[in-house]
């Protein structure tokens, strides 16, 4: 593995007005944000959306302690910044600020469909899963990371619309690589971003047009509820990439003929096609997550026609 240089590396609160709430003061909506700029940068950064109730280490390192997809950015010469969502990660939950929130989830619920998916082979294609660590506290650290979320997807999406003119002051131009229930938002921030945001890779988002979740109906696109920024989330290249072994392929493939049909320029990207077998949920976490990182710069690098490194 090729090493890199940084010129910097850090983090930061993104912080909204405070409430007041039955005459108590308290920070506002909150999120946080950790960045790592390589030595001789790209212009155009990559920033990394988590999803539901994990958090922005996930992509730092995987369960079994090797580097993460960040990693992978900052030797391809893109400045990485990694958002830990209001609420989860570096940032408490703070009821009376972010409304309720769902308790943390069990190993019994979340083992079988991220996990052992081919053990429990809870969908078809399930048992295809060979792709989780071997190593026995991947599983114990993946647990770990994993905390409370909001109630509602509209609530999700309010929040990190309240942080998001702060976070694009600092990604500037940028890729967002969404994944999961952070897909919806990853929308949400590119109609507020507008044309900051060059590139989208949603990482098996949730959502398709009419979707019935558990957490709310999906009556806007691929998001529940109207975007409060302006822009066209979808007017930029998009790639919906999808695990061999997951149950979201064809809720993925349903969302990306949506875009197609809608004109945009919107990828569907089964990764078993282009010789990446195995993968569940969480491929960021699991053994080729190296392989598919170099798929995903590749990718990106050709859609965008950006120099190689």
């Amino acid at each position: 593995m090729t090493g890199y240089a940084l010129q910097d590396f850090g983090g930061t609160f993104l912080t909204t007005e405070r409430r007041v709430v039955d005459g108590e003061t308290y920070p506002g909506i909150s999120a946080y944000v950790e960045w790592f700029i390589p030595e001789h940068p790209r212009a155009l950064s990559v920033t990394f959306v988590h999803g539901g109730g994990g958090q922005g280490s996930e992509f730092l390192r995987t369960p079994d302690g090797r580097p993460g997809w960040v990693h992978a950015f900052l030797r391809a010469g893109f400045p990485v910044h990694v958002l830990d969502r209001p609420g989860h990660g570096r940032n408490s939950w703070n009821p009376k600020v972010l409304g309720s929130s769902l308790p943390a989830p069990s190993y019994e619920f979340l083992y079988p469909r991220f996990v052992e998916p081919a053990r429990a082979a809870p969908w078809p294609g399930a048992d295809r899963h060979s792709r989780w660590p071997e190593t026995p506290v991947a599983g114990d650290r993946f647990m770990a990371s994993q905390g409370p979320m909001a109630t509602t997807l509209e609530a999700s999406q309010r929040h990190v619309e309240a942080i998001a003119t702060q976070l694009f002051q600092l990604t500037g131009p940028t890729v967002l690589v969404s994944h999961s229930a952070g897909g919806p938002l990853g929308w949400a921030l590119a109609a507020m971003g507008g044309d900051q945001v060059a590139a989208i890779l949603a990482i098996e988002p949730l959502g398709e047009p009419g979707l019935q979740h558990a957490l709310g109906r999906f009556d806007n696109g691929l998001s529940a509820v109207a975007f409060a920024g302006p822009a066209d989330p979808y007017a930029r290249p998009i790639a919906v990439v999808s695990g061999e072994a997951t149950w979201m392929r064809a809720n993925n493939a349903r969302a990306a003929d949506f875009l197609a049909r809608q004109g945009h320029d919107a990828e569907h990207i089964r990764l078993e096609e282009h010789g990446i077998t195995g993968n569940g949920h969480m491929m960021m976490s699991e053994t080729n997550s190296d392989q598919i990182a170099a798929f995903l710069i590749g990718w990106l690098t050709r859609r965008l026609g950006l120099p190689g490194r």
